[in-house]
């Protein structure tokens, strides 16, 4: 008896402990279920944004591992929940719309025929393709509409170009688009128009403003509030390279290999807190006309040893300020002046037009002593 008393016991127990362990399985799978189906509905509920999500996004939130949050994207990437865009280091997920079998494209490159060309058609052709509403603030979409249709509306009406070339790319929240023909040359084009020397000083003097080869179809503002708005431009014709960091509040100019006809480029923060018409109103007087410039003087080839000295190169730095009210003098890198420079803007430049108002800033020492020194001869 005792022994199939045992068994039976044995056989009790093992049914217990049996019945306990299903159990457990079954509320761990219901936990994991349960745990798996959140952390989709977190992705899904951070993909709505419109702005795209990405892996690290979702790990940082979580705190699950990498490997299982990705796990977690192409899950819902096959079950046509998400679409991705990028390289596997870049990828970008957005919600899965099902009247489009892709997402916005992320690169866009089109050569087009000038004859009868709309700049802003072609905006809207890249916005559309690109998803700039989805991407941009909404500053940031104006900028960059702006931008692009002036610089694109240059190389229409001045380049004597037959064709160009765009090229847009968005990446790392930043957007950069170049604008690339084959014409005359944006630096050869102004040198031609106002008689200059060289591409050098078609350069210095296209960032004054206001100058333009075609008054009846533009007033020259295009590139000047372009290069301001910037994060970077960069303009490159013949030799020249015009590179303007706004982020670094740095200008500068190299020599390189030629290009024939221009190639200018724009790159802007996508969430950029820039706005146009802040800017405008920097350079414009209450009536909404662009009455001021600001020059950097660093930017002359001419200088020397970080020094201007002649009077010929403050009357080259001069030639067409005459249109604006206010002109401010960035002496940014500038180690000194000369006497005769000093005294052609200061006193001779004043005496001519005494209505224009002269500002300087980032003087050195130096510089501060000779502007004073002329100043004070009457």
């Amino acid at each position: 008896m005792s022994f199939f008393k045992s068994q039976l016991i044995s056989f009790i127990l093992s049914l217990t402990i049996a019945h306990s362990l299903n159990l457990t399985i079954d509320l761990t799978i219901k936990q994991c279920y349960s745990g798996y189906m959140k952390t989709q509905e977190l992705i899904l509920e951070k993909a709505r944004s419109g702005n795209g999500i990405t892996t690290s996004q979702i790990v940082k939130l979580t705190g699950i591992s990498r490997q299982t949050i990705a796990e977690h994207f192409r899950k819902l990437v096959g079950g046509k929940k998400l679409i991705k865009t990028g390289s596997t280091h870049n990828a970008k997920y957005f919600l899965y719309d099902k009247n489009k079998d892709k997402l916005p494209e992320l690169h866009f490159t089109k050569q087009y025929s000038i004859k009868d060309l709309e700049e802003d058609l072609v905006f809207q052709e890249i916005s559309l393709k690109m998803g700039f509403k989805k991407l941009f603030s909404s500053n940031g979409y104006k900028i960059t509409n702006y931008a692009f249709t002036e610089m694109l509306n240059n190389a229409i009406d001045h380049s004597k170009s037959a064709k160009v070339q765009v090229y847009c790319k968005s990446e790392k929240g930043n957007t950069k688009f170049e604008i690339v023909d084959r014409g005359i040359g944006v630096y050869e084009s102004i040198r031609k128009k106002f008689k200059l020397k060289n591409h050098f000083e078609a350069c210095e003097h296209l960032l004054k403003g206001k100058q333009t080869t075609d008054e009846r179809k533009h007033s020259g503002e295009g590139i000047f509030f372009t290069s301001k708005i910037a994060d970077q431009f960069i303009l490159h014709s013949a030799e020249l390279k015009l590179v303007i960091d706004n982020d670094l509040e740095d200008i500068y100019l190299d020599t390189i290999k030629t290009l024939k006809g221009t190639k200018v480029a724009f790159i802007i923060k996508q969430k950029t807190r820039k706005s146009l018409s802040a800017l405008f109103k920097e350079y414009q007087n209450s009536e909404d006309e662009f009455d001021t410039t600001k020059l950097s003087v660093s930017i002359s080839l001419y200088e020397k040893g970080g020094e201007h000295i002649s009077r010929s190169e403050a009357k080259r730095i001069l030639f067409g300020l005459e249109k604006f009210k206010r002109i401010i003098f960035d002496f940014k890198r500038v180690k000194g002046i000369g006497q005769g420079f000093a005294d052609e803007i200061f006193r001779v430049f004043k005496l001519t037009y005494p209505s224009i108002k002269i500002e300087t800033i980032n003087m050195s020492p130096s510089v501060e002593f000779m502007v004073k020194r002329v100043k004070s001869h009457k």
